[in-house]
């Protein structure tokens, strides 16, 4: 399941936006109950932009990619600074998400009300809202050490590094409307959202307040795997549920967003134990990452990699598309809950069904421990999906190119902080971060 800049039809919408300039639509004309689908598809515009450039700060400070370009903050980001509150792509990231959380918003609010008042033509419309909220607000969680909760002109106080929290619990609050509600394809995107946000608040919770390594870096949460089952039970083949940019919707006030950025202009590429590197473009020209199972180049690695760096089709290149829920983590959670409690039977069955998917050898024992595996098949099957960082945090794993007195290398758990130009302009943030 994709959703994109325009793919929600707007069906019935025409008379609302039929004027000479559609920069002239009131927001008036956003009260009538016509105005529902765009008003679904512009927070799935605002979302998939803020995703992209999100996945531009966030990707380079893990060991998914490093810098290859000129610019300076991204060779910051890359050695593990990201404490750095003037950094140009965690400004431009965080104004896209506040822009798309705002959005989101707004979509739950008026399209809630077209329900409650009766006149919501599509309750899958509102489904769509709440999964849309949950996803920026999980994404705010993730990669954020505190956020602040603003509305237009109205500025809000920040949350708190240690309330983030709530960003989980109104992301599943959400979620558990959508599932209410949802069919078909909704249901699983939504059920497989829940299952991911459970996931990452119990990550968060091992992680905070940051600085050490949890000495139990395993997630057993019995909600996280009861949502994951049922969401396999709803999705299909392959199923990944994506955002997409297009040419319009790609960039960001810093960057063109992720895809550009790694693929046309290369300011940071796949890290060289992913991918064989150019020496004189610093492109990819080969996917080498090694299945720990067989020793042989791991066909996982090679069908994600290449398909954010060599989409099938070539105008995808400098805006593939960023998935944000597949069945393959599905599997994932299931597995590790199962490795948690000590059951080996359940994590080789599930770490064999993902496995399974890219026609891998099943594992039998032999080999890589379970923890090294799930490690693995985490960071092949999730690469470039913004899970990356926390992974490394909570299993103890340090870029080789974090310098060593940067924030990510001595104090695990640290994430991005509110940057300097919403300090500046928000008088409420009283707060110095913690991570620094």
């Amino acid at each position: 399941m994709v959703l994109g800049v325009a793919t929600l039809a707007l069906t019935g919408c025409k008379g609302m936006l039929d004027v000479d300039n559609p920069n002239n639509v009131s927001s008036g004309a956003l009260q009538e109950p016509t105005a529902a689908p765009a008003i679904v598809n512009g927070a799935v515009n605002t979302g998939a932009n803020a995703m992209s450039s999100l996945l531009n700060a966030y990707t380079i400070i893990s060991d998914e990619t490093f810098q290859s370009g000129s610019r300076d903050d991204y060779r910051l980001l890359d050695t593990g600074v990201l404490d750095a509150n003037t950094n140009e792509y965690l400004q431009a990231s965080y104004l896209i998400a506040m822009r798309a959380r705002w959005m989101a918003e707004q979509a739950i609010a008026q399209v809630g009300k077209f329900d409650a008042d009766g006149v919501l033509q599509d309750k899958q419309l509102l489904a769509q809202s709440y999964l849309m909220g949950a996803i920026i607000y999980d994404e705010m969680g993730n990669m954020f050490d505190d956020v602040a909760i603003s509305d237009r002109t109205n500025a809000g106080p920040n949350l708190g590094e240690q309330n983030m929290v709530q960003v989980y619990d109104s992301a599943l609050k959400w979620l558990d409307a959508g599932v209410a509600i949802a069919t078909g394809d909704n249901l699983a995107a939504s059920l497989g959202m829940r299952a991911r946000v459970r996931f990452d608040k119990a990550v968060w919770q091992k992680l905070n307040p940051p600085g050490t390594t949890p000495a139990d870096p395993l997630v057993n949460d019995a909600q996280a795997t009861a949502d994951a089952v049922a969401a396999l039970a709803a999705m299909s083949g392959d199923y990944r549920f994506e955002l997409i940019n297009d040419l319009n919707n790609t960039g960001d006030d810093a960057s063109g967003g992720v895809g550009f950025e790694m693929n046309s202009r290369v300011e940071h590429t796949p890290d060289s134990s992913l991918a064989t590197i150019d020496p004189t473009n610093k492109k990819p020209t080969a996917v080498i990452a090694k299945d720990p199972v067989t020793g042989a180049v791991d066909a996982t690695a090679v069908k994600i990699i290449n398909r954010f760096i060599a989409p099938e089709s070539p105008q995808d290149i400098n805006h593939p598309a960023l998935t944000v829920v597949s069945k393959r983590e599905m599997y994932l959670i299931i597995a590790e809950a199962a490795l948690a409690a000590g059951n080996n039977a359940d994590f080789d069955t599930n770490i064999n069904l993902v496995r399974a998917l890219d026609g891998k050898a099943p594992y039998t024992g032999a080999g890589p421990t379970r923890l090294q595996l799930l490690q693995w098949e985490r960071k092949v099957h999730l690469v470039f999906q913004g899970r990356r960082l926390n992974d490394m945090y909570r299993f103890g794993v340090k870029d080789p190119r974090w310098v060593a007195n940067s924030v990510a290398f001595q104090q695990a758990g640290c994430l991005l902080p509110i940057p300097l130009i919403e300090r500046e302009a928000n008088k409420n943030i009283t707060s110095a971060p913690v991570c620094q």
